[in-house]
């Protein structure tokens, strides 16, 4: 069974009940195991907080759902890698978003995400669009 990893992005969309989201994570339950990273879970916990009790209670609910991947020393390594490569090149990244695509490179997931654009440029990372038609 294929991983995928669920981009926050995504999740956020899931949350404020997107009707495009929520028929793609449907389509994605059929035929992958569903994650996200630690990483993602931070973002999400941050932005409920902001927003009080009852955002935190549906990050929690949805938390349960999905299986957090954890940042290893591994990933980190890699994902620093990535960043002076793409630094040489004037491409730097959020670090965030190269620790998110370096775990989910990392477990050999799929990353599911709108943000292609930048998550592209992590060498290896298999990445789906879940905002383009074609996935791509």
């Amino acid at each position: 069974m294929e991983y995928k990893v669920l981009d926050t992005d995504l999740i956020v969309e899931l949350l404020r009940g997107n009707e495009r989201a929520k028929e793609y994570v449907r389509k994605l339950e059929g035929e992958a195991l569903l994650c996200t990273t630690a990483i993602n879970m931070f973002e999400l916990y941050y932005g409920a907080y902001k927003l009080g009790k009852e955002a935190v209670e549906h990050v929690k609910r949805l938390e349960t759902r999905l299986v957090v991947l954890n940042v290893d020393s591994r990933a980190a390594e890699e994902a620093a890698e990535e960043q002076a490569r793409l630094s040489a090149q004037g491409m730097a990244l959020d670090v965030r978003d190269l620790l998110i695509g370096a775990t989910a490179r990392r477990y050999g997931c799929v990353l599911v995400t709108g943000n292609v654009k930048h998550m592209k440029r992590i060498y290896g990372l298999k990445v789906e669009n879940w905002r383009s038609e074609s996935g791509v």
